[in-house]
């Protein structure tokens, strides 16, 4: 009996040992403060440089915080450079890509998350493999596309294409949320009349706040910070995007000014932080209803 209690009691050979908890190793509490000041240092630098003046910046030692904090160089990329229209253009672009990717991308949604059809799963794959293609590889179908459309240089031509691109994750992640809304929702609202389009607009979206919050935001990053699609697509002065006037700066005709530089790149990266502050709430309870999913 004592030798069927011990061959009962021993683990099974296929888990192997059992593992310790990971306990963390004394040599992180030196290696993370290291690499926090390694990011955050430059970064400083870089951010408190759009206040500095031309021969403080690159003064040895390198200083953080200017010694004669000065406004200048915000007058300066305004008035002189006039940075105030890329940054115009970036919010009007930003600003309806969201707006027709939440309206588009939800719709397709809520039709995926309430109807069940053959080839449902197929179609929710090469969604997602839609969105793992880099947007590098069509900027030439992007190119002949908008220019057969007479769309270059303009806004329209980048609204539609970000709106295009960003569509497949953003049915992905209001589907996700869809699909925790129960469905007698839908019938208790079909009984009092509500048809279809009245469901989906007045109960399932006000549900589903912080997983538009999530979709939103992630559309609104990724549209606000694009590069290359507006270089190419966009590169007019008067249509040009806040990425693509940040790249003005670098011209072999004159110096760069980088204090200029930085200036209008904390003025780039503003409008970002103030969107995550105000959306805080719903982004984050959004992300973590997501992961639980």
């Amino acid at each position: 009996m004592a030798d069927i209690s011990v061959a009962t009691n021993r683990r099974p050979f296929w888990r192997g040992r059992a593992r310790r908890p990971l306990e963390p190793s004394p040599i992180a509490y030196i290696f993370y403060p290291v690499l926090a000041a390694a990011i955050i240092l430059p970064l400083s630098w870089a951010l408190f440089g759009g206040f500095k003046n031309p021969n403080e910046l690159f003064t040895y030692p390198p200083t953080i915080w200017p010694r004669s904090p000065t406004l200048q160089n915000f007058v300066d990329i305004f008035t002189r450079l006039e940075f105030g229209r890329y940054i115009w253009n970036t919010i009007v672009v930003a600003f309806f890509t969201v707006l027709l990717t939440l309206f588009l991308g939800g719709l397709a949604a809520y039709a995926l998350s309430r109807w069940d059809f053959q080839g449902k799963e197929a179609m929710m794959i090469g969604l997602l493999g839609l969105q793992l293609i880099p947007s590098t590889v069509n900027i030439v179908p992007y190119y002949m596309i908008m220019s057969s459309l007479g769309l270059l240089n303009t806004l329209t031509g980048l609204v539609l294409i970000y709106t295009a691109t960003h569509i497949p994750i953003t049915i992905w992640v209001l589907k996700g949320f869809f699909d925790t809304v129960p469905r007698a929702l839908d019938e208790a609202a079909a009984i009092d009349g509500c048809s279809k389009w009245r469901t989906f607009w007045s109960v399932i979206m006000p549900l589903s706040l912080p997983g538009l919050s999530v979709a939103g935001f992630l559309v609104f990053v990724s549209a606000w910070s694009e590069f290359l699609v507006p270089l190419v697509i966009a590169s007019n002065k008067n249509v040009a995007v806040a990425s693509v006037g940040l790249f003005t700066f670098f011209g072999p005709e004159q110096a760069t000014s980088y204090t200029s530089l930085f200036a209008a790149t904390l003025i780039t990266v503003t409008p970002v932080v103030i969107g995550y502050l105000f959306a805080q709430r719903y982004i984050v309870s959004g992300l973590t209803a997501f992961a639980e999913k």
